[in-house]
């Protein structure tokens, strides 16, 4: 008899999908899990089944299942998650998964909705139930299989004891977990898809964190100052925002100098680099400007390194599926920091001309806004339309998008995708498939970090 131990991360109940941008209920919810399985329990890894259902305190009435089974009994069917290091994560009323019903915002109508969830390992052992069901609420928590009551201990001759709190899965600071799944990129609206190198592909990525905002002055320096005093040298000034303040974007980074931070970020955190100098991956890329190659960069290890082009599109819709947008299809200056030009895009609603929440200080041209002055997406991420364009890892190797799953873009190539439009790009800039193109010693940029999971 195997036992499985699960152990969930933050559950972000709070957060609104779709257009109704002003309910007070969810839809989706965006959870991460941790599933040990065997005596003695380890890790997980492989594709699992799981059932999920939203019921009443004593289980006795099923508000909603992932595939609409009515009553409180065990959903006939399962949605299948990559497991990796023990490590899921799925987004509870996705309805692009496969075997996922939406959620009704009448389900939380209801004072207690907890969450049951079932495990199949694909062994003889079967669907089991994980227990006990655990109330919907903003705080980590722990659930085991067996039908043990809170505090009870697990039954293996090597587990004792209660699973502690600082057990439970959390994203790290400053940043939110991004799930794993299959997605849409590139253009779904017709009305965009004279775009040629954006054709609708389908892409599949990993589960991985990403900061929250843009990289700002005062996170940038944090790392900065240590790295000059260990081999590292920069292009870009640590001050590289021009005057406009700690909390903006940074907004003048070169490709080189940026991969060069995380990397430094990486050793400071005591985390493996990501990037190195030499197909061996033993020279830790630290000076000068390289152009690094897929080969040369550790995949697997656990520091930080610039998103894929296909993690960054995917990070950037937050759930939703063909939309232009984070949160729909049309924008307004209230949603994101871009220049409005409604008489040449049907969607955008303007006002026209520059954001006046990106008025310049005296003396400059920038027009930037503070990191997280509007509203995040699904994912809680912020300022992924407009504000600064970002850079990521792919070149620009070819007019389409690679698609499959993970793809880390061409081998080759004169230019580094950017993301996300910026302060002085119009609508169509600020679209989620939209792509830019940069030599990496251009020094207009921005950018975001990603993590691996389970950091």
């Amino acid at each position: 008899m195997k036992t499985y131990i699960l152990k969930l991360a933050l559950v972000f109940s709070s957060f609104v999908l779709g257009s109704a941008l002003t309910a007070q209920v969810p839809q989706i919810i965006n959870y991460q899990g941790r599933v040990a399985v065997g005596d003695p329990a380890v890790n997980f890894d492989g594709s699992g089944a799981f059932k999920f259902a939203l019921v009443n305190t004593d289980g006795t009435t099923s508000y909603w299942s992932n595939d609409g089974t009515g009553g409180n009994t065990e959903p006939a069917t399962a949605v299948t998650l990559p497991v990796t290091k023990g490590l899921y994560s799925v987004l509870l009323g996705d309805t692009t998964l496969t075997n996922m019903t939406a959620i009704p915002p009448t389900v939380f109508a209801n004072p207690d909705v907890r969450l049951r969830v079932w495990f199949d390992d694909g062994t003889a052992n079967g669907s089991q139930l994980l227990s006990p069901d655990q109330q919907i609420a903003a705080m980590g928590y722990a659930m085991v299989a067996g039908g043990l009551a809170p505090g009870a201990t697990i039954p293996t001759s090597s587990i004792t004891g209660t699973i502690p709190a600082s057990q439970v899965v959390s994203p790290p600071p400053g940043m939110v977990l991004i799930p794993a799944g299959a997605f849409i990129m590139g253009n779904s609206v017709a009305e965009d898809t004279d775009i040629t190198d954006a054709a609708p592909v389908s892409t599949t990525v990993s589960a991985f964190y990403m900061d929250v905002t843009e990289v700002t002055p005062s996170q940038w320096q944090t790392v900065y100052f240590w790295a000059t005093s260990n081999g590292y040298t920069f292009t870009s000034p640590y001050t590289g925002y021009g005057g406009k303040g700690p909390n903006y974007p940074l907004q003048r980074m070169n490709w080189y100098d940026c991969v060069k931070w995380c990397n430094a970020r990486s050793e400071q955190a005591g985390k493996t680099p990501v990037y190195y100098t030499n197909d061996a991956q033993t020279t830790i890329y630290k000076t000068g400007n390289v152009d690094v190659t897929n080969v040369q960069v550790k995949w697997s290890a656990n520091g930080y390194r610039l998103p894929t082009e296909a993690e960054w599109e995917k990070a950037a819709r937050g759930g939703l599926s063909g939309q232009r947008f984070p949160w729909g299809n049309t924008i307004m200056q209230n949603l994101a920091n871009y220049y409005g030009a409604t008489a040449i895009f049907t969607y955008d609603q303007g006002p026209n001309g520059y954001n006046p929440i990106g008025a310049p200080v005296p003396g400059t041209a920038l027009a930037t806004s503070p990191v997280g002055s509007f509203a995040p997406n699904g994912y809680g991420l912020h300022d992924m339309a407009g504000n600064v364009l970002e850079w990521c890892w792919d070149w620009y190797g070819s007019a389409a998008y690679a698609g499959g799953t993970d793809p880390h873009g061409s081998a080759t190539g004169s230019n580094r995708v950017l993301r996300g439009g910026g302060w002085n790009g119009s609508a169509n800039n600020a679209r989620c498939a939209s792509r830019s193109i940069y030599a990496p010693d251009g020094n207009g940029i921005g950018f975001r970090a990603v993590l691996a999971p389970g950091q």
